[in-house]
């Protein structure tokens, strides 16, 4: 695997980690006024991760998130509410060890990303996609968990050009505004929608929203149990295998490291 260029953004140390929907802006970076936050220690409590912290434009000014790896595959990862780039820590790393690159984003506002004063999480996540387009990304693939899986189908269905395929773990139709079950019949890249079948309410979303997707590539894996968002893919052993599964099946398919 070659290593893919920064670009003309700077890696730069970051901190803090914290808990974890119209349509969005184009996939630009924003006002070159953002000013990139002071550096401090201990990203995610992990100071191996001091020089994986980023900062590139949104919306409103900067964003930060974490980048690990050095694929040619970016997968950009959307947090759940009351989460940030740390909560996909543990995945982050397993995929980045099998190759890919992996930019985990803090929403506006969060983490150590300066909020907009009308930004949206699925034009934070176009903000993160034109920041991965500058690291030479072949194919980005957009992953998000919950409040995040409602941004990354939106922000999918206005992507310009198309992103490579989209994820959705646990998504809401509409969450903040932002409506998943109009955006999904507009999405044309391939879409796996994965939820557990003990969360009643989003296996259902889970169903609507992939029965509106006509794209050919569609999926769905809605798994047993109740986990919910990120802890479908998590390394540990209560974790769903069925949904990590699905998961790392469709990413060979669609977009191998």
């Amino acid at each position: 695997m070659k290593r893919i260029g920064f670009g003309l953004l700077v890696m730069i140390v970051l901190a803090g980690c914290g808990g974890d929907p119209a349509a969005p802006p184009a996939d630009a970076p924003a006002s070159p006024k953002a000013a990139a936050p002071s550096p401090v220690d201990r990203r995610c409590a992990d100071p191996d991760l001091n020089d994986k912290q980023v900062a590139f434009p949104g919306t409103g000014g900067f964003l930060t998130g974490l980048l690990l790896g050095t694929g040619r595959t970016v997968l950009v990862l959307a947090p759940q509410a009351s989460a940030d780039a740390c909560s996909w820590l543990s995945w982050a790393r397993q995929e980045s060890t099998a190759g890919y690159r992996v930019l985990a984003l803090d929403f506006g506002g969060e983490g150590r990303s300066q909020r907009a004063p009308d930004g949206k999480p699925s034009g934070d996540v176009l903000s993160a996609v034109a920041y991965a387009r500058t690291l030479g990304a072949e194919r980005i693939v957009l992953i998000g968990a919950s409040r995040g899986g409602t941004a990354v189908l939106v922000a999918a269905a206005a992507a310009k050009p198309p992103v490579t395929a989209v994820v959705s773990l646990s998504a809401p139709d509409a969450y903040a505004g932002e409506d998943a079950a109009a955006a999904a019949p507009r999405i044309t890249v391939p879409v796996l929608y994965v939820a557990a079948t003990g969360e009643t309410s989003f296996a259902a979303a889970a169903q609507t929203m992939y029965d509106a997707t006509i794209v050919p590539g569609r999926r769905i894996a809605l798994v047993p149990g109740s986990l919910h968002g990120t802890s479908l893919l998590t390394i540990a052993a209560d974790g769903a295998p069925e949904a990590a599964k699905a998961v790392t099946d469709f990413l060979t398919t669609v977009a191998p490291n």
